[in-house]
């Protein structure tokens, strides 16, 4: 005798429901997977390395950046959401820089004059400050079509200090290719920029660069440099003295930065973007090298381990 059964639509759909979320729970990979990408992403994370750094590097471990970032909420691997570095957030600084008195500098040098050029790349420039036991200051550089960075340490934060490197630059690249490396500069108020001339001025006399101003506390004019200044503070955190930094230190850390995978870039670096369009003999002079993709570290330790 045939069983009869009595259909319940209700009862059906709450079943179909649970299969259908039970099927989406969790993760699409075996234990061994999870494992293998694991040994690829925690050791990057403690290094400071980014999810969007990472997944470019190895598309080997086949996910999204949203994946990632999901996957170190849940807690599935070894580095957890809070070893993440953090995301730049820009609050309105204070201004402890000894500003330009005479207002005589900024004829014609405003970012008002600045902004009528306009130009697709340019150079912006400013300086980054020891904690108080330290004169040494670090003279930092942004090409904005690149997104290169660099940076020179200052034994003091003077206007000859600023000349003395805008020199050395020049007798490595020569006079003809400093000028077409560093044609227009946007620049603070800091009172160590404020000689325009004799840095516009080259060694024989030849004007090298064209020096611009960014408006009084509109730090974002220049904000691709300020950007590159966070990645900086990750090595060299506020309150670190620069006393026993060398520029060696100082180019291991500008290598790390430039050999950081950039969205803007479609993915690629800031040193490979150079190499492009400033060439090699140029990359050279500013002693920049590349590091390979896993050894990028922009914490601390890169500084202590040498030390």
């Amino acid at each position: 005798m045939a069983q009869k059964y009595r259909y319940d639509a209700r009862f059906a759909n709450r079943k179909y429901r649970e299969k259908l979320s039970g099927s989406r729970a969790g993760i699409n990979m075996t234990k061994h997977e999870l494992r293998k990408k694991d040994g690829i992403v925690s050791p990057l994370i403690e290094q400071g390395q980014s999810p969007y750094q990472i997944i470019t590097n190895h598309p080997e471990l086949d996910m999204s950046v949203r994946s990632l970032y999901t996957y170190l909420d849940q807690g599935l691997f070894t580095a957890r959401n809070i070893d993440l570095k953090r995301k730049p957030g820009f609050k309105p600084r204070k201004c402890h820089k000894t500003q330009i008195t005479n207002r005589t500098v900024f004829e014609k040098r405003l970012f008002s004059d600045f902004s009528e050029l306009q130009l697709s790349s340019f150079v912006e420039m400013d300086t980054v400050h020891s904690s108080r036991e330290s004169n040494k200051t670090l003279l930092t550089f942004f090409f904005t079509k690149e997104k290169l960075f660099l940076a020179f340490l200052l034994n003091r934060c003077t206007k000859g200090a600023v000349r003395l490197i805008f020199d050395r630059l020049e007798k490595r690249m020569g006079t003809y290719e400093f000028l077409s490396v560093f044609e227009y500069i946007l620049t603070d108020r800091g009172s160590e920029f404020g000689d325009p001339v004799a840095l516009e001025t080259g060694l024989d006399e030849i004007q090298r660069t064209s020096i611009y101003y960014c408006d009084p506390m509109r730090s974002g004019q220049k904000g691709g440099l300020e950007q590159a200044h966070t990645m900086l503070r990750m090595v060299l955190p506020k309150g670190t003295s620069f006393e026993f930094l060398t520029q060696w230190d100082v180019n291991l850390i500008v290598n790390h930065i430039n050999s950081t995978p950039r969205e803007s870039l479609n993915g690629s670096t800031p040193y490979d973007a150079a190499l492009e369009t400033l060439g090699k003999e140029t990359l050279n002079a500013f002693q920049l090298k590349r590091i390979d993709p896993d050894l990028v570290n922009l914490t601390p330790k890169l500084i202590r381990f040498n030390h």
